[in-house]
């Protein structure tokens, strides 16, 4: 128990260190559920279509995804290091006027590690970037439409064997996240901290396992953070939606050297703050796969698909409590679909993915990806948006 403690602690400071460096580099980026990542970005999921739920290959999906799948872990520790590179092209077409976002590159770090403690119980922790939006048309004579928006995550997890074939889990992300918001040079940049909350369940059935878990809401409130028309101030709440997860995984029972997973993703936008007057609830459909062609190459490939996102009828006169904006005046369904367009817009509705792992020795193991990912051209009011989405990333884990 003290030794598996002491690696537990030493591998917790190589990941602060590392996340220090990385984080460095990073900025903000919508992407296909919103403004949530999930487990879009971390090493073997992104090849995967983002599923990682029922039978995760990395401590990142276990520790950011369902925590019950923890248990899974075969050995003592694993620990997980990666990052994403993300490409957006975005273009915006509005007044007579036509231009491309200017925030197009980005650098999505993750790190998790898993430690057994006992034959029941499994902790793990990480740090990831868990939501962002990012959006800048300052090349485009239509004022200065920009969002930088980041939520960094802290995320403690613990997994439990009720019986060789259930598990639970429960996780706690601690958030400190940054908004800059504006759309006339109305916006001031402020920070907040919040705090979320998940339960998960798996059951081994055999041939197949089967998966649920819930995450809370994520409440971020910034004070005085963008301007009414008065130059006054005022504060707005964030809250990144409640979210139910359930899966489906074929196991060894079934196909040796195949893994299948299909995951089923929904999010309340409906009733979390500012988004509800943006956006709509969602489903996203994610089927992955992988295939162990030798004892040191997996292949993996993946596709998800993300219901529309975009609120249409019910626009009201206000964002989040906020009815005017400085040079903007009184907020209305026109300046509504105005911030669709230009600040909230991750419109790509597929995405298709790629990647392979390939173990050096028995405890060191890589992981590559590619996605990309599409949606149809939207008309929002008097505005026209196109997006598209490529990645490419890897990550390393060890196995102690």
């Amino acid at each position: 128990m003290k030794h598996n403690m002491k690696k537990f602690n030493r591998i917790m400071k190589l990941s602060a260190f590392g996340i220090t460096g990385l984080l460095i580099s990073t900025a903000s980026m919508a992407q296909s559920i919103g403004s949530d990542f999930n487990l879009k970005f971390n090493p073997t999921s992104a090849a995967m279509g983002g599923v990682g739920y029922v039978a995760p290959q990395d401590a990142v999906a276990s520790v950011y995804g369902n925590a019950a799948t923890l248990t899974q872990l075969k050995g003592d520790t694993d620990f997980t290091f990666g990052a994403t590179y993300a490409n957006v092209d975005n273009t915006l077409e509005t007044g007579g006027q036509k231009g491309d976002i200017e925030f197009e590159h980005y650098l999505l770090p993750t790190i998790a590690v898993r430690q057994r403690i006992t034959d029941k119980l499994v902790l793990g922790g990480g740090l990831q970037l868990v939501s962002g939006l990012g959006a800048d048309y300052r090349s485009m004579d239509i004022g200065d439409p920009t969002v930088t928006f980041m939520t960094f995550g802290a995320n403690m997890a613990a997994g439990y064997a009720l019986t060789p074939n259930t598990s639970i889990g429960a996780s706690m992300t601690l958030a400190y996240s940054i908004l800059e918001i504006g759309l006339i040079s109305n916006t001031g940049i402020q920070e907040t901290f919040g705090v979320r909350g998940g339960f998960g369940i798996t059951h081994d059935l055999g041939p197949v396992m089967l998966s649920a878990n819930y995450n809370s809401e994520l409440n971020l409130d910034f004070d005085n953070v963008v301007k009414d028309k008065n130059s006054k101030f005022q504060s707005l709440t964030l809250e990144q939606p409640q979210e139910f997860i359930v899966g489906v995984a074929s196991t060894p029972a079934m196909w040796s050297n195949l893994l299948v997973e299909a995951n089923v993703i929904y999010k309340n936008w409906d009733n979390s703050e500012l988004y509800q007057d943006i956006w709509k609830d969602t489903y996203t459909f994610q089927l992955g796969g992988q295939y162990a062609l030798n004892s040191k190459i997996k292949l993996r490939a993946g596709y998800s698909y993300t219901t529309d996102l975009l609120k249409k009828n019910g626009l009201g006169n206000s964002v989040g409590k906020l009815t005017s904006l400085e040079g903007v005046g009184d907020v209305n369904p026109a300046v509504i679909q105005f911030i669709q367009s230009s600040l909230a817009d991750p419109f790509w509705n597929n995405s298709i993915t790629a990647g392979l792992g390939y173990a050096f020795t028995d405890s060191i193991h890589a992981d590559v990806h590619v996605g990309y990912g599409w949606g149809s051209d939207q008309t929002v009011g008097a505005n026209k948006i196109e997006t598209s989405i490529y990645t490419a990333g890897g990550g390393v884990t060890w196995e102690f």
